[in-house]
């Protein structure tokens, strides 16, 4: 099988590589002059934020974009264009760090010992109802095809008495600022409450992070966003968490307060924690995943040669 090798000399390399567009914005002159008619150029970016948000047209696999050296061509590889971001069982996001899975792996080792009615018990007695872990976003810039960013933040700010971490909420270090910005989240809200919001920034079939799972790792019941084609159906049904697509952010608090977890809930909530358990218990399965990966990358990069 043919493989990837780095280079460290831009002129002997078959294809360059950019992972963001500001990256453009910054060398796109300098790409332009130095890219020889045998060199592809290509956008890979793993996340949607900064193809929406920033991005051209996130939807397009052929982009050409005007620098002050011309018009420079290249191929843009995302999770609308490429089958780089399609998982079999563990979304990219958690290919990023080798601390999910094992974090991961001891939090829903420890869910999975609890039954229905522990989770009926553990419900009734938390402290608090709803937390919010997410950065206060509202603008016109978010208002793009794909974005949750403006109506996430809504939600958030209608949930009066909630409780709300992140940048805009509160003086707070950015998560980047933070030693471990993930262990701090875990530890933050562990077992404290009943509702956490799991709401990406951007409604795409194949893109989950770890906001899902960190969710039902803390033994709370997930707020989700999702459409029927949205693959996180594929990992947690939608009996086990709620699903705020298409609820007006004013009616969120109301809907959560009739909330009760009855015994069908219950059960699909004791199910996902033993599915997830069973998936982070051992190696093989981000093994597995990162052989696709690598085959992904390979695929797409060879079709970009030949194209």
């Amino acid at each position: 099988m043919p493989d990837i090798r780095v280079t460290d000399d831009p002129a002997k390399a078959d294809i360059i590589a950019v992972s963001h567009t500001k990256d453009l914005e910054a060398s796109g002159a300098e790409l332009r002059r130095r890219l020889s008619p045998d060199q592809k150029l290509i956008l890979l970016s793993e996340e949607p934020f900064w193809d929406t948000v920033w991005g051209q047209n996130s939807q397009a696999r052929q982009l050409v974009v005007q620098t002050g050296a011309g018009a420079l061509p290249m191929v843009q590889l995302n999770h609308q264009t490429s089958s780089i971001y399609n998982f079999a069982r563990i979304p990219y996001f958690l290919l990023t760090q080798h601390h999910f899975r094992t974090r991961y792996a001891v939090w829903f080792a420890r869910n999975a010992r609890f039954g229905a009615q522990d989770w009926r018990q553990h419900f009734a007695r938390v402290a608090n109802r709803v937390a919010f872990v997410m950065a206060r976003r509202t603008s016109a810039r978010y208002e793009v095809a794909f974005s949750l960013c403006n109506q996430r933040t809504a939600i958030a700010g209608a949930c009066q008495g909630a409780v709300h971490f992140g940048q805009g909420w509160q003086e707070q270090p950015r998560r980047q600022e933070l030693p471990d910005w993930h262990l701090d989240k875990l530890m933050t809200l562990d077992q404290k409450f009943q509702f956490v919001c799991a709401i990406e920034n951007t409604h795409l079939p194949n893109y989950v992070t770890e906001k899902m799972f960190d969710a039902y790792a803390v033994g709370a019941i997930p707020l989700y966003m999702a459409g029927a084609d949205h693959r996180v159906h594929e990992l947690m049904p939608q009996k086990a968490w709620v699903n705020l697509l298409n609820v007006p952010p004013t009616a969120v608090p109301g809907q959560l307060a009739e909330f009760l977890p009855d015994t069908e809930f219950l059960d699909a909530y004791v199910d996902v924690q033993h599915a997830l358990a069973a998936l982070f218990r051992n190696a093989d399965p981000l093994i597995a995943e990162l052989d696709r990966l690598r085959d992904a990358l390979i695929h797409e990069f060879t079709v970009v040669l030949n194209e």
